[in-house]
């Protein structure tokens, strides 16, 4: 008796809260949980109807119960929604994800978040790419963007749009699905990633965008690639990772604050140099192994002194095993306030050690201004008991006398000796070392 009073005390706590509240809460649920609270009485029912974010991952199997789960939400549902994900591999037809899409975009969605990747392309129609009310919007797998040129491309609201690996180019026909076009109706974009592959000339201006993400690539054969314009003046953060030939043109990056690089074609300095000039404003920089490895090569070195980073601050560089140290040291002497360097050693574990190009390293004539005024942080992943990486890690812990800390994170070795004899070889070659903060991490 005692047991069943105190249940309905708390049912009556339950009923007691908001509506919104209530909706608020099912949306931390799986969908399924949210709606099995429909049985308990018709309020809940009601209340299912208002749950604002709806996600859907359905199985590879594509059962008949699973896709009929999604109809029955979907087509009966009469409250607008705030965000929808779908993600299935293989778990629907094409026809299933347009008529879903299509309900959710006539109940006025915010963000749609599609990760599609099925047996045949999804074409969704051309009144898709008209949407007062969308403000994310990301699409990933075998989607086909398929424009009606009579009919422009319409997201007055849209702030974030994310494409990646998209059905839009068919090497048979070379048709290719215009990215400006699609641009061209998101005027108050914030945010634009895309990992794809395109050919044709990308015009990339907005007045609003802060963060850029590009990711692209392009067949070995193909070599007529159209250049890249970007002219963001309000862009804060950008993002390249490129393996192709394909030419840059920077207008307007005066407020890019956090930048990284991944340029993997070595045939065009030219246009990996625009490419750095252009940021060379920025106050963080990420250099993957690919971009130093390109950037290394001796006749380049003469060029990149040309180039001078008056306002970095971090800098973050992922080398190979024989790197070129003198090019770090380029960085280094054009980088005059840096404070914080990071380098990663990117290496094959298990392997046996190659000293091919381990000969000593000799430090400039004239010590970078940064190490001398600035450098407070110094980490080091992935240093080995290699001689020229020891050189260059005890030039910087002895020419920085503003330094406060050293972190340094060392591969785990058969030998137990490894790590204590590099710890200590660091250690004892600064004459401050007492007044350092150590750490000395096992990866």
């Amino acid at each position: 008796m005692e047991e069943a009073k105190k249940l309905k005390t708390e049912h009556d706590r339950l009923s007691r809260l908001s509506d919104d509240l209530l909706c608020h809460i099912l949306t931390f649920l799986p969908i399924k949980e949210a709606y099995r609270t429909s049985v308990l009485s018709s309020r809940w029912i009601s209340l299912c109807n208002k749950i604002l974010d709806l996600q859907f991952a359905l199985p590879k199997s594509k059962r008949y119960q699973e896709i009929e789960y999604v109809y029955t939400i979907l087509l009966r549902r009469t409250e607008n929604i705030r965000k929808l994900t779908f993600f299935t591999h293989f778990g629907c037809e094409p026809t299933d994800a347009q008529l879903w899409v299509m309900s959710a975009r006539k109940l006025q969605v915010k963000e749609l978040d599609l990760d599609f990747i099925l047996r045949k392309p999804i074409v969704f129609p051309v009144t898709f790419f008209m949407s007062m009310s969308l403000v994310v919007l990301k699409l990933r797998g075998n989607i086909k963007l398929q424009f009606d040129s009579s009919i422009a491309p319409n997201f007055p609201s849209l702030k974030i749009l994310h494409l990646q690996l998209l059905i839009g180019y068919n090497y048979s026909d070379d048709r290719e699905y215009d990215i400006n076009n699609f641009l061209s109706g998101c005027p108050h974009l914030e945010e634009f990633r895309f990992y794809d592959c395109l050919i044709q000339p990308i015009n990339i201006s907005f007045h609003f965008l802060k963060r850029l993400h590009l990711n692209l690539f392009n067949p070995s054969y193909i070599t007529d690639i159209g250049p890249l314009q970007i002219n963001v003046p309000s862009l804060e953060f950008l993002q390249i990772a490129d393996c192709s030939l394909r030419k840059y043109e920077f207008i307007n990056l005066f407020n890019v604050d956090r930048a990284a690089l991944c340029i993997s074609k070595y045939s065009d300095f030219d246009g990996s140099y625009k490419l750095l000039k252009g940021i060379s404003n920025v106050k963080s920089l990420t250099l993957r192994a690919d971009t130093i490895k390109f950037l290394s090569k001796q006749d380049y070195l003469d060029d990149l002194c040309l180039l001078t980073f008056h306002n970095l601050l971090y800098l973050s560089v992922e080398i190979s095993e024989n790197c070129n140290w003198n090019m770090l040291l380029s960085f280094l002497q054009n980088a005059p306030k840096l404070k914080n360097l990071v380098i990663e050693k990117h290496f094959k574990r298990n392997l046996k050690r190659k000293e091919v190009g381990n000969s000593p390293w000799k430090g400039p004539i004239e010590t970078p201004t940064c190490l001398s005024s600035s450098l407070k942080t110094f980490q080091f992943k992935g240093i080995q008991n290699i001689r020229a990486e020891l050189d260059f890690t005890q030039y910087i812990i002895e020419n920085s006398s503003k330094l406060e800390k050293v972190k340094i994170f060392t591969p785990k070795s058969k030998k137990s000796k490894s790590t204590s004899s590099t710890k200590r070889k660091l250690m004892q070659w600064s004459k401050k070392s007492s007044l350092l903060v150590w750490e000395i991490n096992l990866f």
